[in-house]
């Protein structure tokens, strides 16, 4: 599956948005994967193993509401929860409440939702497949969730979460810097003269197919840092020299890493070989961002 990076957080933004907008609040594998299987053009398959490494990554809590009973021909059904604390409050207090009425509803009596899920968990299998059994196991396992992100909450950071999904889907992340690295070499070919490069630049330049390729699965962001981690200070220059970077905050975000990269020098011996490169790359940055700042400014003015 190509760009399962991309897609895998399209989908987490799509959960937290039901969490925290819809009347329903938790979406469900019952009604929910067939919406984002169009929504993102793959099967459900495909959207359950992706729902499982954002689960994987800490992105999301997946709760079984339902238990598959194959004597009963009942199928099962998982609940989908943005692993973020806030989240995690509003949805406690909304499956307690819902949990209480359902209740009173079936009980003609009121209790809170603690007294009720220690009353029936224990034989929450006489209640599977019903409303009330639904919610009894969302409450029950959004107080775990909580205690889970409390206890461990470096997990739960955008760094440790980025980290690992790209860990998982390694093998399209190698890809992707196999395209970016193929498309900065074709474009910048040293067994061609300077005068026929010149003549392929300019505004009418044809895009290098890989480097679109590459864009379209990943962000531009992450291209760079693969760049960076290699020390490649050179095709990140000729990126800007041929104007695939060219809007402000790409090159802005070449001259701050760069000025970053440099602070990070002492610690970093193999980086101080690369000293000069990365001086002469961020004042070629900085230098672009003048040019373009200038060019906004003439417009404006005119």
């Amino acid at each position: 599956m190509a760009g399962s990076i991309k897609i895998c957080l399209e989908l987490a933004e799509m959960i937290r948005k039901e969490n925290l907008e819809s009347r329903e609040k938790i979406p469900t594998s019952d009604t929910h994967l067939r919406i984002w299987s169009s929504q993102l053009s793959r099967t459900e398959e495909e959207l359950r193993k992706l729902l499982t490494a954002l689960r994987d990554c800490h992105y999301i809590f997946i709760v079984s509401v339902v238990a598959p009973d194959q004597n009963l021909f009942v199928y099962g059904e998982d609940a989908y929860v943005f692993a973020e604390p806030f989240i995690l409050n509003e949805l406690k207090k909304h499956s307690e409440e819902t949990l209480e009425k359902l209740y009173e509803a079936s009980n003609y009596k009121r209790k809170s939702a603690f007294q009720i899920t220690r009353e029936l968990f224990p034989k929450i299998k006489e209640f599977n497949n019903t409303p009330l059994g639904r919610s009894i196991n969302v409450s029950v396992m959004l107080e775990e969730f909580q205690r889970m992100l409390t206890a461990q909450s470096y997990e739960y950071t955008d760094q440790w979460r980025r980290n690992r999904l790209q860990e998982i889907f390694k093998d399209e992340v190698i890809a992707a810097e196999e395209l970016a690295n193929a498309a900065s070499v074709r474009e910048f070919d040293s067994t061609k003269r300077a005068v026929d490069q010149l003549k392929e630049q300019g505004p009418k330049e044809k895009v290098d197919q890989n480097w679109v390729k590459a864009k379209e699965n990943f962000s531009t962001e992450f291209l760079l840092r693969v760049h960076f981690r290699k020390y490649e200070f050179d095709v990140v220059k000729k990126l800007i020299q041929s104007g695939k970077l060219k809007e402000e905050k790409d090159i802005k975000y070449v001259r701050d890493t760069l000025q970053l990269m440099e602070n990070r020098m002492e610690q970093d011996n193999l980086l101080k070989r690369y000293s000069t490169e990365m001086i002469e790359l961020r004042r070629y940055a900085q230098a672009k961002l003048n040019l373009l700042r200038q060019s906004v400014g003439s417009k404006q003015e005119n």
